[in-house]
């Protein structure tokens, strides 16, 4: 379940964990080794080793149909399109530390999604709308063959895209992503979430619970600045739009390739939901990370940026 859903569980009482990453200056990167499982099976996925320098983000906006849209770029380079979509109580922000340390072959972009941080609000609120917001802007970029990245609530929105426009994207990597056929948040939990509006201290608690391993920092600090931001209509119409969609027929013929990540430490999703993309899409890769939580793109960037180089290739 994505970050919503947490949020209910940790106002009505259940218990959770809150354990400890933010690029450095330009430097090269130390990794640790980490065992992940990828169909039971133990794999060092860190014998490549590459080295990251921190990069120049541009801040911009860009009208997309009706709609200003806020979004972070990589600038000085024009390589493979990576389009990065953040989850539920966040914004473009969570994938900064992701653009700082994209190899230049690739051009990166983070999107606020409507609704969120500081793009415009929509009308109606649904993972549709918002995939087809990510389907314009990643027109008016005049990009195709994109690597798609999306994170929680933001893999929802990545499957959508994929269901509605194939033809753009290359592969996709999903981030402890809310699974094929929808995510329901029980009728009574929806009072709680009335609850987070505006309420900075539980908003951070939140926070802290999905990445159990990251420390608390000025980083921190600002993500939970970015929750603040979403429209307030969303902690209710958010947690109603997942319950809305399922798409695993239509990803049943996808041919798009797939990787899923999913920590052994998340509270939100789990390993079971994170496999359901095995029974659905034939390509597809999903790796289990025993030591993180829900938010490896902040709980350890350079192991996430392993991950997807790995994927996409050398």
């Amino acid at each position: 379940m994505v970050l919503m859903t947490y949020l209910v569980f940790m106002t009505i009482g259940f218990e959770r964990n809150a354990f400890a990453l933010e690029v450095g200056e330009s430097a090269s990167i130390v990794f640790k080794d980490v065992n992940t499982k990828d169909n039971d099976r133990e794999t060092n996925l860190l014998d490549g080793r590459e080295l990251f320098m921190k990069r120049q983000i541009a801040k911009k906006y860009v009208k997309v149909v009706d709609k200003k849209i806020f979004y972070l770029e990589t600038v000085d380079s024009e390589g493979i399109p990576v389009v990065f979509v953040h989850g539920n109580f966040a914004s473009s922000k969570w994938f900064e530390p992701s653009l700082e340390i994209l190899p230049r072959r690739f051009k990166g972009y983070a999107i606020d999604l409507p609704n969120f941080g500081r793009s415009d609000r929509l009308e109606e609120v649904s993972i549709e709308d918002y995939a087809n917001y990510v389907i314009d802007f990643i027109l008016e970029m005049k990009v195709d063959r994109v690597v798609l990245v999306g994170h929680s609530l933001g893999g929802a929105v990545a499957q959508s895209v994929v269901v509605k426009r194939p033809d753009l994207i290359d592969r996709v990597v999903l981030v402890d992503p809310a699974p094929p056929d929808g995510l329901t948040t029980p009728e009574e939990a929806y009072p709680y979430l009335e609850m987070y509006k505006g309420n900075r201290d539980l908003l951070k608690k939140a926070l802290v619970g999905v990445m159990p391993t990251r420390a608390e920092d000025e980083f921190l600090e600002a993500l939970v600045e970015e929750a603040l931001l979403m429209d307030g209509r969303c902690f209710v119409e958010n947690a109603r739009a997942l319950d809305r969609y399922d798409f695993t027929q239509e990803l049943k013929g996808t041919e798009v390739p797939f990787l899923i990540i999913v920590g052994k430490l998340d509270q939100i999703i789990s390993e079971e939901m994170a496999r359901r993309f095995e029974r659905v899409i034939k390509n597809v890769q999903v790796k289990v990370l025993e030591e993180y939580g829900h938010s490896i793109i902040v709980e350890n960037t350079e192991l996430f940026m392993d991950l997807f180089i790995d994927f996409v290739g050398k």
